[in-house]
């Protein structure tokens, strides 16, 4: 029945029933929060059949639609046969799907659309899609086990801007906006016309003037703005003049981003800074008669409440709406306005539900790592450490340097040799004694003429063996007369060489003197030869004198085989230019192995990520090197990458070293092996 107040529909959105028997028809309209509704229906009405748990319901109030609800746990009561059902709007759908472990998402380049929409693909059926979204912030997101209703819900939290959900659940799939409510006022509340009482609370119990907002880990690990808030942990309101300080702290475990988290503190402290002012107004809402805009009270829409009695006179924001009984008590509403969202009871209960949201999400642990080397070094060819730093690390705590200076130091001595060949001058420089002995047969062969004179007595004796023999011929011819003789050589022992045919210088046929008297003809004797054995001569020749001036003129030749023995000592400086080639053969020496260590560096330099430590001796302990690791845009230590230490020494050398990090990590990422 189109008039009946609710209609039944399935999963897939086909209707199934109208509910014209339903009575007690009720609803609550909170804002930026999940609206609820009821109804009873006669236990014996056959339409209880069709209204299983999490179908549709579409509920209208005097004609007019009120939203789309579904159906969640209903009570069976005997009093007056009834059953009475429960319902929640369609935006819990969401609560069906999860993001399931850790997702991030924001921060520069992706803005609230991109965000929304992120989350709204992870349905597992495509029940809402975007709308109109009036915002475009780049902060940075943190789920880890949430459901989508829960994330969308959180996206508009960091604003300090004034938000109001809404939605059209008129087609399918239904349409999701995030838009800024209205500045105009939209309805009225006079005493006297549409007012039928009104109840004003001023609750400064909820007041907040500075605030600690706290986000991811633990104790000194855990998030704070300071980096982000001039080294400040806090926020302070602008009414601490008014209302001194009252410090309150936010703890919200899923804010990874100090800028989110900030912005989250603001906007919670925009709310608390002044006291909670709130009005419960009975009104009658008078649309249903009069139709006009200004007589109908919606969530999120500014009234204007006129109380002349008391003095009342304001603009202030409708927060809630409710109706018991839309079929019985058709005109009577009552509205919640007040100057903020949320009360510091819903607030202290959402704090509660983030605390059990955030047991769900994975914290981390401290944790100390050390990275040890030992390695020989040079000034040309330093000892290098690199370790990483990995993306989990949310906070990093200390890393510190040791280090020591070696000797240098080698485990063998010599090396395999290769074939190597070398040419070029060579020049040396000799200097001592030398000696030589020659052996051997030695000739000379003399030509010219020979002249001897003699005067004089001469004598000579002759003993002993004689291993040559010389004949000659001998004649006298007066004193005028020159003397000719010749002698022959010994070849064999024992034996007289053949003579050539030969007359002395006499021509044949010349008369001869003989000794004693008489004469005798010369004639020549021609070739011939003695055989004359060894023997002695021994003669005595009286004292006599040779009166003979005469020439020798004798070529001849004499054969010697002899021996020089000379001792002796060149000292002679002197140079030998020999170009030269060496060829040498491939060969192994043998290795000789061992620790042998050498010199030991004097002065060290220290570079990590490039970056000079001024300061350092040879041996150092416990030297942080934060301040001197490679940084990101907002001055963090660059994570997900590796980071190199140097060490120098100005001679060959050693070093031993040790860094020793303290970083918090988190519990996220990677698998399960």
């Amino acid at each position: 029945m189109a008039n009946a107040p609710i209609t039944v529909y399935d999963l897939n959105m086909n209707k199934v029933a109208y509910l014209e028997n339903a009575y007690t028809v009720g609803y609550e309209m909170p804002l930026n929060a999940l609206w609820t509704a009821s109804f009873s229906l006669p236990i014996n009405d056959p339409k209880n059949a069709e209204c299983l748990p999490l179908r549709y319901v579409e509920i209208f109030d005097g004609g007019q639609r009120i939203d789309l609800f579904r159906i969640i746990p209903n009570v069976m009561s005997r009093d007056g046969d009834r059953i009475t059902y429960n319902c929640e709007h369609v935006l819990a759908t969401l609560l069906d799907d999860l993001l399931f472990q850790f997702h991030t998402v924001g921060n520069l380049g992706f803005y609230t659309t991109d965000v929304i929409n992120y989350v709204l693909t992870k349905q597992s059926v495509t029940r809402w899609q975007r709308g109109d979204i009036q915002f475009a912030h780049q902060f940075e997101y943190t789920w880890e086990n949430e459901s989508l209703l829960g994330a969308l819900v959180s996206i508009p939290k960091p604003f300090t801007a004034e938000f109001l959900w809404t939605w059209n659940t008129t087609t399918f799939p239904w349409k999701l906006n995030l838009v800024q409510p209205s500045q105009a006022v939209e309805a009225y509340i006079r005493y006297g016309a549409n007012m039928q009482g009104i109840e004003k609370t001023i609750d400064p119990t909820s007041i907040c003037t500075r605030i600690y907002p706290m986000g991811y880990g633990e104790g000194v690990n855990q998030l704070l703005i300071s980096d982000v808030n001039g080294g400040l942990p806090y926020l302070d309101a602008d009414t601490i003049s008014t209302y001194g300080i009252v410090a309150k702290t936010f703890v919200d475990r899923r804010f990874t981003s100090a800028e989110t988290l900030k912005a989250q503190g603001q906007a919670i402290l925009t709310k608390l800074k002044i006291p909670r002012v709130s009005y419960t107004v009975k009104a009658s809402e008078l649309f249903a008669i009069t139709k006009d805009p200004l007589d109908r009270f919606n969530t999120g829409s500014l009234v204007r409440v006129i109380d002349q009695e008391i003095g009342e006179d304001f603009i202030i924001r409708v927060v809630n709406k409710r109706r018991s009984d839309v079929l019985g008590s058709p005109g009577d509403v009552e509205l919640e306005i007040a100057n903020q969202g949320l009360d510091v009871t819903n607030e202290i209960a959402d704090l509660q539900t983030r605390q059990r949201i955030g047991e769900v999400y994975a914290q981390g642990a401290t944790n100390i790592d050390s990275h040890d080397f030992a390695d020989n070094c040079d000034q040309t060819h330093p000892a290098t450490l690199r370790f990483w730093i990995p993306e989990e690390a949310v906070r990093i705590n200390k890393l510190m340097l040791s280090y020591e200076s070696q000797p240098f130091r080698a485990y063998e001595r010599s090396i395999a040799s290769a074939p190597a060949t070398t040419s070029g001058a060579s020049s040396i420089t000799t200097t001592g004694a030398s000696s030589i002995t020659t052996t051997g047969a030695s000739s000379i062969t003399t030509t010219g003429a020979s002249s001897i004179t003699t005067t004089g007595a001469s004598s000579i004796t002759t003993t002993g063996a004689s291993s040559s023999t010389t004949t000659s011929s001998t004649s006298v011819i007066g004193d005028t007369l020159p003397v000719v003789s010749y002698e022959g050589s010994l070849v064999n022992p024992g034996t007289m060489s053949t003579v050539p045919d030969h007359n002395h210088g006499i021509t044949s046929g010349t008369q001869l003197m003989v000794l004693g008297g008489g004469s005798v003809t010369f004639s020549a004797s021609g070739s011939h030869s003695h055989n004359v054995g060894v023997h002695n001569h021994l003669f005595e020749s009286e004292s006599h004198f040779h009166g003979m001036n005469h020439t020798h003129d004798m070529p001849h030749y004499h054969s010697m085989p002899h021996t020089h023995e000379m001792p002796h000592y060149h000292s002679m400086p002197h140079t030998h230019d020999m170009p030269h080639t060496h060829s040498i053969p491939a060969h192994t020496h043998g290795i000789e192995y061992g620790i042998f260590e050498g010199v030991t560096p004097t002065s060290i330099t220290v570079r990590v990520d490039g970056n000079v430590v001024p300061g350092l001796g040879v041996a150092e302990e416990s030297v942080d090197i934060i301040p001197y690791l490679a940084k990101d845009g907002e001055g963090r230590v660059t994570r997900g990458t590796w980071h190199t230490i140097q060490i120098t020494p100005n001679s060959l050398g050693r070093i031993v070293s040790s860094v020793v990090s303290q970083i918090f990590v988190q519990s996220r990422g990677g698998g399960d092996y």
